[in-house]
């Protein structure tokens, strides 16, 4: 056989994704631009037991969740009339956020990721310095309770 490929998934990393083209859509209304997202994770607690009579096993059992996980959003203040993120927000609809190759084409993007149960619960606002100038931003720390990342095979 002369060509081993697997033509079902193909997972050669060839083309790797760029971080900078990305946009944060809030209750499928607001797209926001942002100047960075911080790095979020989606972890599992495990308590470890040791088995009884031997020393060399142990075994993993998932936890409860004990504390939300966290999202962090570093974008610009602008001018507009209404804040998509005020403090103490109740999100209905999920946070997406669109990674895309192109720059200003979210249409087809890359990867999304989809946070659901989403909670505004800290601003901070950033500095105002009359010595250099600067655009204004403020950082918008968000809890959510699931992560789901969609992979898309658009290259």
């Amino acid at each position: 056989m002369a060509d081993d490929k697997n033509i079902v998934v193909l997972n050669s990393g060839a083309n790797p994704l760029v971080n900078f083209n990305f946009m944060l859509r809030v209750e499928a209304l607001f797209d926001l631009p942002c100047k960075t997202v911080r790095a979020f994770t989606r972890e599992m607690e495990y308590e470890i037991y040791q088995e009884g009579g031997l020393n060399d096993y142990v075994h993993m059992l998932r936890k409860p969740i004990s504390k939300p996980f966290y999202l962090e959003v570093e974008r610009y203040a602008g001018t507009d009339y209404v804040d998509p993120l005020p403090l103490g927000a109740d999100l209905i609809l999920p946070l997406i956020l669109l990674v895309s190759r192109a720059a200003d084409d979210f249409s087809a993007s890359t990867r999304t990721y989809t946070f659901t149960g989403c909670t505004v619960t800290k601003k901070v606002y950033g500095e105002l310095n009359a010595e250099r100038s600067g655009l204004l931003t403020d950082v918008v720390t968000i809890a959510y309770r699931e992560l789901v990342c969609l992979d898309l095979a658009f290259v």
